[in-house]
């Protein structure tokens, strides 16, 4: 911050501002002068505005006046051109009244032809109808009692035929009783026959088996007394292989007898 002397300093800006050329005074006066030219300007065109407004009111008046006159004299004649059109249309209206009412009594005089000469049709067909109707009916109950007669004898051989199956099923239900319990009796007497063989061949496998075991037995021992005497020990072995192949094909060949 720096602190100036008052009096120097302004001493200095009129110094300067004496210093200035004429041109910035001539300026000024020029600024000073457009400023008045504006306030000139600015006034006039608010008193032209103002002028122009009082002139288009005039002229709205005017227009206001001469269109309603206009309106009056275009109102007055679209009046005049309406009434005549609504005498015309009048007129035209009573000749299609007219030409109406004509055609209106000759469709009445046409109706009522026709009408009589429907009804004469009617009863005709009626009657037409009335005698093919009978017909129909009697056939109809023509039909009806042939039907009815059908339907008793469909009914009596129906009955006959369902008597007929009852006794083939009756007969049938005790042929496959009978059936039923000769198969009872053979299947009974199958499962005793094949319970005795197989008791017989469990029989006969037990004592196989428990010659097979004697053999064994009495191989061992002489298997154990040569091995003692220090004897070879093959020639026994093949005899007890051959003994028991030799049991093996006896006990086969007694199963497929029993089984023949």
């Amino acid at each position: 911050m720096l602190l100036v002397d008052e009096e120097e300093t302004v001493e200095a800006l009129s110094q300067v501002r004496e210093s200035f050329p004429p041109s910035f005074q001539q300026a000024q006066t020029l600024i000073e002068q457009r400023q008045n030219y504006l306030k000139q300007a600015r006034s006039h065109g608010e008193s032209l505005v103002e002028e122009a407004r009082k002139r288009g009111e005039e002229l709205i008046q005017q227009s206001v006046h001469e269109g309603e006159r206009r309106g009056q004299q275009v109102m007055a004649a679209a009046a005049a051109q309406r009434d005549m059109l609504l005498d015309k249309a009048r007129q035209a209206v009573a000749r299609q009244e007219q030409g109406l009412q004509k055609n209106l009594a000759q469709a009445e005089q046409q109706f009522a032809a026709r009408r009589s000469q429907l009804e004469q049709e009617y009863v005709t067909r009626k009657e037409q109808q009335n005698q093919h109707l009978e017909q129909q009916r009697l056939k109809a109950l023509q039909e009806l009692e042939r039907l009815n007669q059908e339907k008793i004898k469909r009914k009596e051989l129906a009955q006959r035929e369902v008597e007929e199956v009852r006794q083939e099923m009756q007969a049938l239900r005790q042929k496959t009783y009978a059936h039923c319990e000769e198969l009872t009796r053979q299947a009974a007497a199958a499962r005793q026959g094949a319970d005795r063989y197989a008791r017989q061949v469990l029989d006969d496998l037990n004592g196989k088996l428990r010659d097979l075991q004697q053999v064994v037995g009495d191989q061992r021992q002489e298997f154990q007394g040569n091995h003692a005497q220090g004897r070879p020990t093959a020639p026994p072995r093949q005899q007890t292989v051959h003994q028991r192949t030799g049991a093996a094909n006896q006990l086969r060949t007694r199963g497929d007898r029993k089984s023949a």
